[in-house]
């Protein structure tokens, strides 16, 4: 029987799957299943999978001519795991050596039931390092906001995905779905080590289908607070997406609202560490109240959450008054660039 399960779903991956499943088959584990589910790829994909398949016996092939999604495809393949463990990953990244080792080790020290890791983004613009909150109380609080788990990075007990499966309303984030349910059963933690390289291109499904996933995202993010019991009127349910929001904040009252509502949010967590990560999304607005220019600044440096931002970079406040000075639009080429380029915002 295989120690972990390892779940690849797969649609028109054909230029990346070998290496993406090379770098699981070379896993220092080796006790491994690995689905492979072909969801009705057009391109090349099915062939490269028979030919994997053909070099290591624990690949299994799965899938069929129609493209049926993929809330469907990892619940088919969930269904056929055999594993106590469950790890994702995905047919365009790359994972490092040790990964499931480490998550392994990780899990089984009692650290969490459920965990990501971090990651390095590649392909688009210049490689960066993504390190998301990564203790469970922190996480916990950053889950309010968005998903704070990169997908391809899970490993979880398998009781994980026997409580909770994807569901097909969530899809685009249906793992952020998935992630806020099991909040109120199980552990969750990213593992504080870089251990995927996670591709970025325009066939994502985050480049194609955007606005649908925010419309989602924002449901997801509303039973985020559902399910932490904290009760919020129908004014600070909408102030709550506008923090998170992808486009730019040009009202002052909306971010003082922010302002007040996050004050509101900290006051319903005990934990420091927690506390922090709420007051970390004072700035996260700050970015996108940009185009507000100096009124932003001053309202920025002078609110009573910086009292939990002191240890800030100082290369993030240079680069939030540079954003001010410019009044650069969140959606704006101009600021894209400058996220590229490592910015520390």
């Amino acid at each position: 029987m295989p120690l972990i399960s390892v779940l690849i779903p797969c649609h028109n991956a054909a230029p990346w799957l070998k290496g993406a499943v090379d770098s699981v088959c070379a896993q220092s584990i080796r006790n491994l299943e690995i689905l492979i589910y072909d969801d009705g790829s057009t391109d090349e994909s099915g062939d490269a999978i028979d030919r994997l398949a053909a070099t290591d016996p624990r690949i299994v092939v799965m899938g069929e001519a129609t493209n049926r999604g993929i809330v469907y495809v990892l619940n088919a393949m969930l269904k056929n795991a055999r594993g106590a463990y469950i790890a994702r990953m995905d047919g365009d990244d790359i994972c490092l050596p040790q990964r499931f080792e480490q998550q392994l080790r990780f899990i089984e020290a009692g650290n969490a039931d459920l965990c990501g890791t971090w990651f390095q983004e590649f392909g688009g613009g210049i490689p960066r390092t993504v390190r998301w909150r990564h203790k469970p109380d922190e996480l916990r609080a950053a889950m309010l906001f968005q998903n704070t788990i990169c997908h391809p990075t899970v490993m979880a007990k398998r009781e994980v995905f026997e409580s909770f499966t994807y569901r097909e309303d969530y899809n685009l984030a249906e793992d952020y779905d998935l992630y806020v349910r099991a909040l109120t059963r199980f552990r969750l933690a990213n593992l504080p080590a870089t251990l995927l390289r996670y591709r970025r291109h325009r066939e994502q499904a985050t480049y194609a289908r955007r606005t649908r996933m925010e419309e989602v995202t924002c449901r997801v993010r509303l039973e985020a607070l559902t399910a932490q019991g904290i009760e919020a009127s129908p004014e600070e349910q909408r102030i709550h997406n506008v923090i998170r929001a992808p486009q730019s904040i040009r009202s002052m009252e909306d971010f003082d609202r922010i302002e007040t509502w996050l004050l509101k949010l900290i006051g319903c967590f005990d934990n420091p560490e927690a506390q922090r990560t709420i007051a970390s999304q004072w700035t996260r607005a700050a970015v996108r109240a940009a185009p507000l220019g100096w009124a932003m600044w001053r309202r920025y440096r002078g609110s009573p959450l910086r009292k939990l931002l002191d240890n800030r970079p100082t290369a993030e406040c240079i680069d939030l008054a540079v954003l001010a000075t410019l009044r650069l639009d969140y959606r704006s080429r101009a600021f894209e660039l400058l996220r590229r380029l490592g910015t520390s915002i």
